[in-house]
């Protein structure tokens, strides 16, 4: 799993801060993911805004739909 925040959205804190979230995003489900997949994530600024139990809903919800989730 890779992340990328480019400059484009903001100073270094503000990228940090959305890797960290996705870091621990990807920690959370990583059990759960399937293997042999490799992908680069995106995070906009948005995702600070909302709650991290929200953002964690709409995670989940993305890899089922990518069917990157087993069971």
């Amino acid at each position: 799993m890779g992340i990328v925040v480019g400059r484009r959205v903001g100073k270094a804190v503000t990228r940090n801060r959305l890797k960290r979230i996705f870091r621990e995003l990807v920690r959370d489900s990583y059990s759960g993911m399937a293997t042999g997949y490799h992908c680069i994530v995106y995070p906009k600024v948005k995702v600070l805004a909302a709650k991290y139990q929200e953002v964690g809903k709409v995670w989940k919800g993305t890899l089922a739909q990518a069917g990157l989730l087993q069971g």
